[in-house]
């Protein structure tokens, strides 16, 4: 059976987006930002009827702190993740983060920058990236056909600010998108960041219910098989 559902779930991700995957996880028109690329798709009567993706996702945002800050990409990730944000606010200017900077061996005063200098790197990619989003449907003809409701998805997208952004540049309402199909799911997994895993498993899960009566006589021939060559071995043996 895992054999049989892992086969099927290489032949999906071959055939469709990602995107496609996670938005099976949470059933809404979507926009995905995951490591390297932010993936598009459009729902239509619960069917997907476009999908396209983005060659920018959160890894460049790291990779422009890291530039920006000169700071290793590590450190990069984690001011991204504990300070980052796609908005301003009054006190970006007084909140002071400490930068390491490359090449130091942690044992120096740290090198400390405003918060706001992190925003201003963080705020103008993500723009980019949603901008991006709305010319591909614009050009695509979905743009209308998606409506006026659209799901982030994925880790990026839980940078304090994504969603007010993505209203402001899509003209849209936006909602952060969360599994909402795998009972028993961590809490500490419930994030955007694992819808696309999600919804691999609830298809995975579909998948081999379907399949499930399909590969019953198969079993049954392969067991008798398997029988009767054990009997032979028995009895030359």
């Amino acid at each position: 059976m895992k054999q049989h559902a892992q086969r099927h779930l290489a032949e999906f991700i071959g055939t469709f987006a990602l995107m496609f995957i996670g938005g099976g996880a949470i059933l809404q028109n979507a926009a995905t930002q995951s490591v390297g690329t932010t993936g598009i798709a459009v729902f239509f009567d619960g069917q997907v009827v476009f999908t396209d993706t983005i060659a920018i996702g959160g890894n460049h945002v790291t990779s422009d702190i890291a530039r920006g800050l000169s700071t290793p990409l590590v450190h990069a990730e984690r001011m991204k993740t504990l300070y980052g944000s796609a908005l301003t606010s009054p006190s970006d200017e007084r909140e002071l983060i400490n930068v390491p900077q490359i090449g130091e061996d942690g044992s120096g005063t740290p090198n400390q920058v405003a918060k706001s200098i992190l925003v201003g790197i963080i705020q103008p990619r993500l723009e980019e990236t949603f901008e991006l989003v709305r010319a591909r449907l614009e050009a695509s003809g979905f743009d209308k056909i998606a409506g006026r409701r659209v799901v982030l998805t994925g880790g990026a997208a839980q940078l304090t600010g994504a969603r007010e952004l993505a209203q402001l540049v899509l003209d849209k309402q936006v909602r952060m998108g969360r599994p909402i199909r795998i009972a028993g799911l961590a809490e500490s997994t419930a994030g955007p960041a694992f819808s696309t895993a999600a919804g691999l498993i609830a298809y995975a899960m579909r998948r081999e219910a379907e399949l499930r009566p399909q590969l019953r006589p198969e079993r049954a021939h392969a067991q008798g098989l398997f029988l009767r060559v054990g009997g032979w071995l028995r009895e030359n043996f």
